[in-house]
């Protein structure tokens, strides 16, 4: 969906850990692939560990342990690294002096594994210890913003330090989220160039671009952002992100053969939906059985009860393209809007409702998701959807231009409804 949520999950983390260990200089300024990276964080570890071990009331150590934990997934995708960080995050509150910072390390923590009443709850915490400490707000902001509080990250955006790195990446965020796209690309550039001069860790620029992309995609087309990411690959060789950003654009292509590579080299269990689009590139290359494997390895990742928050949005889509499984799509859409009544989660219920024929109900959750900021092409062609089975035309035909403007900006789900609709 729209930029808004780029700092929802991991990517809350990456932008919170700008700010901390990933700020760190390099003294060697050449490029190291993803891989040295890894096994450079994993010696780090080994001796943070160790110190911890030592000395376990070592708030110090425990914050550098956290911090490279999650740098370490943030590259290799491990989960066991994510649990690892939050047990050390939750230890390190009872020793740590900067009560606000360790509460705002632990938000960033929860909102990674998609936590959203633990990430806001420690996120205000942090808030109410320190109302001035920058972490904190921004940890505030991201859980805020996740959790579809969007008024009360507003307020803590608009109390982070005026032209710091932490209030330009969510002011850009919010921009985007209002359809300001021009705006909030050039507010991230600035802050991408800034992040240049200062020889922040490559791994930091690699994902300031990689998210950068993102708005240059749909602020100047797929070729523009195609250049972003080959320059983030370049500054951090094998960096996943700049991966995934360059398979989208195959996928959105068509060019399933580069997507399957693409996506094949960074399929993981921390990332089931990526076997989604493995499971679409390897159908459209005229292999069902492996399409059938990628799907079920999907599967068998997102449908266990306790990953269905951090994958609920493509389980529900998945699910409601089916009939047979529509009842489990609503369940699971149902859960997410409890969990966290973002428009996004209304959107994806409104699809759901629209599928199992419910148009009333469809456009209620429709009306939800169009109720803040400004909608997603997807958002536009589901609503356009929905209005024109109620009869409603005149409503339908300019959301349905306007989305289909560029249907490469267009969620897979969606463009290939699109794709179906025109064969019919």
């Amino acid at each position: 969906m729209r930029w808004r949520l780029l700092l929802a999950g991991g990517g809350a983390a990456a932008a919170a850990l700008a700010f901390g260990a990933l700020t760190m200089r390099r003294a060697d300024a050449r490029p190291a692939d993803a891989g040295a990276e890894v096994a450079t964080l994993s010696r780090s570890i080994a001796f943070f560990e160790q110190r911890l071990a030592a000395d376990p009331e070592n708030f110090l150590a425990a914050g550098h342990l956290a911090d490279r934990y999650l740098l370490r997934y943030q590259l290799a995708a491990g989960e066991g690294d994510v649990r690892r960080a939050e047990q050390v995050a939750h230890a390190a509150l009872r020793v740590a002096p900067n009560r606000a910072g360790a509460l705002a390390r632990l938000s960033s923590i929860h909102l990674t594994q998609h936590q959203f009443a633990e990430a806001l709850s420690a996120a205000e915490q942090g808030v109410a210890a320190d109302s001035t400490d920058a972490a904190a707000l921004a940890a505030l902001y991201d859980a805020a913003m996740a959790s579809g509080r969007y008024g009360r990250a507003m307020w803590a955006a608009g109390r982070l330090p005026a032209a710091s790195p932490a209030r330009e990446i969510r002011t850009a965020g919010w921009l985007a989220a209002q359809g300001e796209v021009q705006a909030a690309h050039a507010m991230l550039e600035r802050t991408c160039q800034g992040f240049r001069d200062e020889s922040l860790r490559p791994q930091m620029i690699a994902w300031c671009l990689t998210e950068l992309a993102g708005l240059r995609n749909e602020a100047r087309g797929p070729a523009a952002a195609r250049t972003l990411l080959n320059e983030a690959l370049r500054v951090q060789p094998g960096y996943r992100g700049a991966v995934e950003g360059l398979a989208a654009l195959a996928h959105a292509e068509g060019d399933w053969k580069e997507s399957a590579r693409l996506y094949g080299s960074i399929a993981s269990d921390a990332h089931p939906d990526i076997h989604l689009r493995l499971a679409e590139a390897h159908r459209e290359l005229g292999d069902p059985g492996a399409a059938a494997r990628h799907e079920q390895a999907f599967l068998r990742v997102a449908s266990r009860s306790e990953a269905e928050p951090l994958h609920a949005h493509p389980l529900a889509l998945f699910y409601a393209a089916t009939p047979a499984t529509r009842d489990a799509a609503l369940a699971v859409a149902l859960r997410d809007v409890r969990r966290r009544p973002v428009v996004e989660s209304w959107d994806v219920l409104s699809w759901v409702r629209f599928q199992r024929g419910e148009l009333g109900q469809a456009l209620a959750a429709s009306d939800s998701a169009a109720a803040w900021g400004a909608p997603s092409p997807t958002m536009q062609y589901h609503r356009a959807r929905i209005l024109r089975a109620l009869g409603r035309e005149g409503e339908a035909a300019p959301l349905l231009r306007e989305a289909l403007r560029r249907p490469d900006l267009l969620e897979p789900e969606a463009r290939r409804e699109v794709a179906a609709s025109r064969r019919g």
